[in-house]
């Protein structure tokens, strides 16, 4: 593939090619599970919280999940478990969880002790599949030690239309393992490139809808936007620094698109790269000291890191001949990397060589990391259509998040929801 697929995130061609249809929610299945992990046993619990708290430990790649059915009629929250029974469970762990007015109460019992390991009170919300995430997340991060991801967002694009006259492109905002989708933008002209503010609070994005690409931010409560940047040329693949207060991007202004920093309190813009190679989807690293970017600089396709301040670009993937479209969350980078012809999803660790390759399809691309770094959701193909998929970092899970009718593209992973 012509370095030109670098930048198709840039212009308009790559929003032609895509071909709509009518839109539906996206359906959650399940299409690899982990054989590896933890086995754990979620007890049924009223109103259906143990498939969702099931789905997202599943998701993880963390987790062996044996059935609820093996656990039916086991005694309930709070009460002690005969040893014999929670041996045959097949499970290191047991959850158990009641409704009340109060919210969703859980717990972790552990079947080789037959104790309690913890328990948590998850309030109620409007959004009552919040409430489930927010159980799975005290459950990951008791028996992982890390934060769990679950409770957060996903921001997408769609099209519809199959002629280009009658498309219509809107930005979606849905929780994270694709339920609850609100529109937060309808648009007759291409939209592309969203990218979450530190607080998940606005999306900055490309839209064409004034006949060029043209960078806009909006926030995702009010459905209020303002322009940032309309320069001469693309701009594009905007990235939000993590203290919210400067976006990194891609402009051609002075020809070839390079990267800039805009400052979003005086809109005034500061030049990291000046190269004549084909520089662009710039994404920062924690703390904001430095972006790794896509450049084309050495004849192909790889990944560059830059201060943020400026400075020297040095590269950042040696192996493979196409590495693009970096995201990083701490020391872990997602990105996509050519295999024998085709597109697939790699993570690596920064500073270190080597990565792993955890999709499977041809042409998979747009990595976004969850905030703590164990998933990676990418857009991908299915029979020709555009669709999500959630993988686990470790590549031991995959789920897809599946239009029945429609084109999916461009996710991007929120931070963890305050």
């Amino acid at each position: 593939m012509k370095t030109k697929k670098m930048i198709r995130s840039l212009i308009i061609i790559l929003m032609l090619s895509l071909a709509g249809s009518a839109w539906a929610d996206l359906e959650l299945r399940i299409s690899k599970t982990s054989n590896r992990g933890i086995p754990i046993v979620v007890a049924p619990i009223p109103g259906g919280a143990h498939a969702i708290i099931e789905a997202d430990l599943n998701r993880s790649g963390r987790f062996r999940i044996v059935s609820s059915q093996r656990a039916t009629n086991i005694a309930g929250f709070g009460t002690p478990v005969d040893a014999k029974r929670l041996g045959m469970l097949g499970a290191a762990f047991l959850v158990r969880g009641r409704r009340s007015a109060a919210g969703l109460d859980i717990e972790i019992v552990s079947t080789a002790s037959g104790k309690r390991d913890a328990s948590y009170r998850i309030g109620n919300l409007p959004n009552q599949r919040r409430v489930a995430h927010k159980a799975a997340d005290k459950i990951f991060e008791q028996l992982i030690k890390i934060k769990g991801a679950f409770d957060t967002r996903l921001v997408y694009v769609t099209v519809t239309g199959r002629a280009i006259n009658d498309r219509v492109y809107r930005l979606y905002v849905s929780d994270a393992d694709g339920y609850n989708p609100k529109v937060i933008l309808n648009s007759r002209k291409p939209v592309m490139s969203p990218s979450w503010s530190y607080d998940g609070s606005q999306i900055a994005y490309v839209s064409f809808e004034r006949g060029t690409p043209a960078i806009f931010v909006q926030n995702i409560f009010t459905g209020q936007k303002r322009m940032v940047s309309s320069r001469k040329g693309i701009n594009g693949a905007p990235s939000w620094s993590p203290d919210g207060s400067k976006l990194a991007l891609s402009l051609s202004v002075d020809g070839n698109p390079e990267i800039y920093i805009l400052s979003l309190a005086n809109g005034a813009f500061k030049r990291l790269t000046n190269s004549r190679a084909i520089d662009t989807e710039p994404n920062w690293t924690q703390g904001g000291r430095s972006i790794i970017f896509t450049s084309d600089r050495g004849g192909r396709p790889q990944l560059y890191e830059i201060g943020s301040n400026g400075g020297t670009a040095k590269r950042v993937t040696f192996d493979g001949s196409y590495n693009s479209a970096a995201d990083i969350v701490g020391e872990k980078i997602a990105f996509v990397r050519r295999v024998s012809g085709a597109f697939r999803i790699a993570v690596k660790e920064r500073g270190q060589r080597g990565a792993d390759i955890v999709s499977d399809g041809r042409f998979d691309e747009s990595p976004s990391l969850a905030p703590n770094a164990t998933m990676v959701v990418y857009a991908t193909q299915n029979n020709g259509r555009g669709t999500l998929s959630v993988v686990s970092d470790n590549g031991y899970a995959k789920q897809e998040l599946f239009s029945p009718a429609g084109e999916v593209r461009e996710p991007a992973w929120s931070p963890y929801l305050r």
